[in-house]
């Protein structure tokens, strides 16, 4: 017989659980201070309201909470100017974080472990011993904190079976994002707001690098639907005419390389290619026409700009070169070029510095130490042939190991001559690469067949 008086609430049977009886309370709470806000800042509940639907959805679905992260970055520097220790990369990174442990506590899945982990978080432990002694702390604590919502984004990824249907997700919202991401800088250039194609507080070297390295999953898009087709080919020249009228050199010399791959390795795919590049080519010259002033201009300051950044690269080069040299262990700490460039270089007071060391590798070896680029070589090295080796074998939906190889070529490439460490691609490529592999390590060991090809 049940002892239990009539109407006692049955926590662990068909009825609600302690956690769902809780948040079933907190919400009858906020309904009264949501209904007296409404009468005063009703801007700001509706604000509110949003970013708990967004917070509920994400928590729910840690692929939803990977696609924002995914999302913010090309978009990021829209929003913030990369110095704030709260960015919108770091409020999705935090997300999706959250989001994942709580899946790991409901499915009770235990924690899949792999060499590579060890390197990221390696990169990521020497990052945050480098910052506590950082001649700049705080600069080096945000620098520490932004690369730690990638190593999430990193660690998540790797963690989540790469259906087919996420792989097409991921695609679109990265393509979706860099497009939304490249036709804002082309407004700002049309507009004569910015010389160059680019955001509103990004570097455009930055903003070019973004676009190039979501081009390749653009062009893999290009296996879509007919339904889709022309949204596909719109992106693609979206992204082509934002990364030429961005003027970035080490972007198109990234390009250039990703291209010489590719014909290297799947001809079957050149005569696409070329088309493709056609459609950018044109879709940057229907820009230019629409203001020739204004590119002209652009290009005559590029021009007249270009021997003093050629010095200027030799000069950074040798900077990083030697703050690696005489701090070989932890570097002088995330972020903390720009603070030691204008002394080793001997600029006069006043003088504007560089920033960063305009070589991704060198910039890791000055600001974290030699092991932590070793780690950083190590970490692409891995990327680069678990894709070879997907691609190889099948794994994934059809072309989208190459694509990602493609892309990640076009990235190693840009970074001899940008400072992209800190940045999405990499280990967005690198998630996913681990992703794809591993599943395609486990069908293999099982004899299950990869996935059949789908259109996107």
């Amino acid at each position: 017989m049940d002892a239990r008086l009539p109407g006692t609430l049955r926590l662990r049977s068909t009825w609600l659980e302690p956690g769902e009886l809780l948040l079933l309370v907190g919400l009858i709470a906020a309904v009264p201070v949501a209904a007296a806000l409404a009468a005063i800042q009703p801007s700001l509940v509706i604000l509110a309201v949003g970013a708990l639907m967004l917070v509920a959805v994400t928590m729910a679905r840690t692929d939803v909470a990977v696609l924002l992260l995914i999302a913010t970055g090309p978009l990021e520097s829209a929003f913030n100017t990369n110095s704030s220790v709260l960015s919108v990369t770091k409020v999705a990174g935090a997300l999706a974080f959250v989001s994942f442990a709580l899946y790991m506590v409901r499915s009770r899945r235990p924690m899949v472990l792999e060499p590579m982990q060890a390197v990221v978080l390696g990169i990521l432990v020497i990052a945050f011993l480098s910052a506590t002694q950082a001649g700049h702390l705080g600069v080096a604590v945000t620098t520490a904190t932004r690369y730690a919502s990638f190593v999430t984004l990193y660690f998540v990824i790797s963690q989540l079976e790469p259906t087919p249907a996420f792989q097409r997700r991921v695609a679109w919202t990265f393509g979706i994002a860099a497009t939304a991401s490249a036709w804002i800088g082309l407004s700002r250039f049309l507009s004569g707001v910015d010389t160059r194609a680019t955001l509103p507080y990004a570097d455009p070297n930055d903003f070019a690098f973004m676009l190039a390295a979501a081009l390749p999953l653009v062009f893999w898009l290009l296996g879509s639907r007919r339904l889709f087709l022309p949204i596909v080919v719109g992106m693609i020249g979206t992204l082509f005419a934002a990364i030429m009228l961005s003027f970035s050199r080490g972007t198109l010399l990234g390009l250039g390389v990703g291209l010489l791959f590719l014909i290297a390795t799947d001809r079957r795919r050149l005569q696409l290619t070329i088309a493709s590049l056609a459609i950018g080519t044109l879709a940057a010259l229907i820009v230019i026409h629409s203001n020739p002033r204004q590119f002209h201009e652009a290009l005559l300051q590029k021009q007249h700009i270009a021997s003093q950044n050629v010095t200027t690269r030799f000069e950074a080069w040798s900077v990083a070169s030697r703050l690696a040299s005489d701090n070989p262990l932890l570097g002088i700490g995330p972020g903390n070029f720009r603070f030691h460039f204008d002394e080793l270089a001997g600029l006069p007071t006043g003088t504007p510095g560089l920033a960063v060391a305009h070589d991704a590798y060198l910039d890791v070896a000055a600001e974290l130490g030699i092991p932590a680029m070793l780690l950083f070589l190590v970490y692409l090295a891995t990327t680069f042939a678990r894709l070879t080796v997907s691609n190889r074998r099948g794994d994934g939906l059809p072309g989208y190991a190459q694509a990602l190889r493609i892309s990640l070529v076009v990235a190693m490439a840009g970074a001899v001559f940008l400072s992209e460490q800190y940045y999405l691609p990499f280990w967005l490529i690198g998630g996913l690469a681990t992703a794809i592999w591993a599943d395609g390590e486990r069908r293999a060991e099982e004899d299950v067949p990869a996935a059949a090809p789908a259109l996107v």
